[in-house]
This record gives C-alpha cells, sequence and structure tokens, in this order.
C-alpha cells in the first residue's frame, strides 16, 4: 500500500491525515494544495499567504481558514516582493521590517508559534511550508516543544535557488532529527521537496521507513522524471 502521496510537489505521510486532522499550508498562494489536502483527507486546513494578490484569491475559499500574514523569524510588520506569477499563481519574498522599496507591500509577520495562536490551536498534524527561503528564520526561531508537537512538516527549502543557504537547512534538519523526525528527501539535487516524520507521533516501524526511503522515494523520482521528460517532447 502507498504511504507517501503528493500535492504541488510537496510529499505527505498519507495514513496519519483524515478528518480529525489539522493541516497549516504556509505559503498557500491561491489554495490549491490545501484544497486538494481537504478534498482527500476531509481535513481542517489553516493557510498562511504573504502576496495581498494572491490572498484575494484564496480568502475566496470558504472551505479553509486563511490568514494574510508573511511566516517569520520575528513578529512584525514584513515587506512583500512579489516576484512574479503564472495563471493564478503569485510567487513572492518576505523581508522582515519595514524596507523602503517602491515595490514592496507591506504585511503582517507572525512567527510560527504566533501565527498557529491566531488560529487558535496548538499542534498540526501536518504543516507544508514553501515561503521562499523564509523556512530557515522561522524553524531557527521555533522552540524545540512546538517543533515537536508537529506530526510531520514536508518542506520547499530553497538552497536550489541559494547554494549558500546549504549549512542552515542541514542544521535545520539535523536538528529535528535530534528531536525524533525522520528525514526523507525526495528531490534528487538540493532539498526541494524534504517530508520530515515525528517518528514517536506517528508510530512509524522500520520497515515503513525502508519502504518509503527506497522503493517509494526511487518511484517517485522515477515518474518527476519521467513526467519532465514528456513535458519537453510536447
Amino acid at each position: 500500500m502507498t504511504a507517501l502521496a503528493e500535492i504541488q510537489g510537496h510529499t505527505f505521510f498519507l495514513p496519519a491525515l483524515g478528518p480529525d486532522s489539522i493541516v497549516l499550508d504556509l505559503g498557500a498562494s491561491c489554495g490549491e494544495f490545501a484544497l486538494e489536502m481537504q478534498a482527500m483527507t476531509c481535513c481542517d486546513c489553516y493557510c498562511a499567504e504573504a502576496s495581498p494578490s494572491a490572498f484575494q484569491v484564496l480568502e475566496q475559499h470558504k472551505t479553509i481558514e486563511t490568514v494574510l500574514v508573511a511566516i517569520t523569524g520575528v513578529d512584525g510588520p514584513a515587506s512583500v516582493y512579489v516576484g512574479g506569477c503564472e495563471g493564478d499563481k503569485y510567487w513572492v519574498k518576505t523581508q522582515a521590517g519595514v524596507v523602503d522599496n517602491k515595490s514592496a507591500q507591506e504585511v503582517p509577520g507572525l512567527t510560527l508559534k504566533s501565527f498557529m495562536a491566531k488560529c487558535g490551536i496548538e499542534t498540526a498534524d501536518l504543516i507544508k511550508v514553501d515561503i521562499e527561503g523564509a523556512e530557515l528564520n522561522m524553524f531557527e526561531a521555533c522552540s524545540d516543544e512546538l517543533l515537536s508537537r508537529v506530526g510531520q512538516f514536508s518542506v520547499e527549502f530553497h538552497d536550489f535557488i541559494d547554494p549558500s543557504m546549504l549549512p542552515r537547512v542541514q542544521a535545520i534538519i539535523q536538528r529535528l532529527e535530534r528531536l525524533g523526525f525522520e528525514a526523507i528527501v525526495m528531490t534528487r539535487n538540493a532539498h526541494g521537496d524534504v517530508l520530515l516524520l515525528n517518528r514517536a507521533l506517528l508510530g512509524i516501524g522500520a520497515w515503513d521507513l525502508f519502504y518509503m526511503r527506497s522503493v517509494e522515494k526511487y518511484r517517485r523520482g522515477l515518474k518527476r522524471m519521467f513526467s519532465r521528460g514528456l513535458r519537453k517532447v510536447l
């Protein structure tokens, strides 16, 4: 039985999710991940999006909770730079603090702890993280206690764009491993799709981990390579 599933390039451990689950979508864009996740599991989704343009689309979805906010390492105003768009999808970069730049838009900035408090939740079964490099500050600002309450993280680290991030990415993964998480790096180069499983909370056995790290990981890798090759041909 397949244990891993993927939505929008983010891999997660499907058996741990269901109608009673809480999922946080950080960097929700226009809500594609959250809506597909909700359709698949009937879970409760809380979405954070920093781009005001994307948020106008996101907030129209009434089955998910939405907050216009940048997830950062500190609480306070954040400057948002919209990097580009394709259809309804927007890519943004955030920077904590007010920046004197006409291309920036100021939005509220919250740590993960503060965002969860704003949503009225103390834990999450899955946190999907795609916040354009701000994930480094987000993780570094989290306490061990908060991280240990989360069932799994599906993270797009951005060292594939900026290789200088690699030491901090590795340090974050090593820290989570010390806290009892198992890391499965789904991407062949860099850390564009990393699944971090809280083994104690999820009750995952050694054989399940071996199967996910070998059979499922490489099956998905081959599928991605085939899909990219097909797109080039077409």
